[in-house]
């Protein structure tokens, strides 16, 4: 019983840093994405419902897509593209 509570009194604790930003998109649509350390993908909400993009080759800013959904950011803003819509510019609120 010691040994158990030394292992959990030692034990480090472990948090992820995420950091979250919200974007007003010229449409109406507000977008909150999530960034956790050390990881590659970015999670992102919008319209009731939750996605995981991951990381995408760019030559400029950062840009996250999977399945036709894509969030392109640079700087202040970023380009919302979704199946079957046009792309929409999206500024950090």
């Amino acid at each position: 019983m010691l040994a158990l509570a030394a292992t959990l009194v030692c034990a480090p604790s472990v948090q992820a840093q995420v950091t979250f930003v919200t974007y007003r998109c010229a449409d109406g649509t507000q977008a909150v994405a999530a960034f956790y350390r050390g990881d590659k993908r970015m999670r992102l909400q919008f319209d009731g419902h939750s996605y995981t993009l991951p990381q995408r080759l760019s030559a400029s800013g950062a840009r996250y897509s999977k399945s036709g959904l894509s969030f392109w950011i640079k700087g202040q803003e970023a380009t919302l593209k979704r199946p079957k819509q046009k792309a929409v510019l999206c500024s950090v609120s």
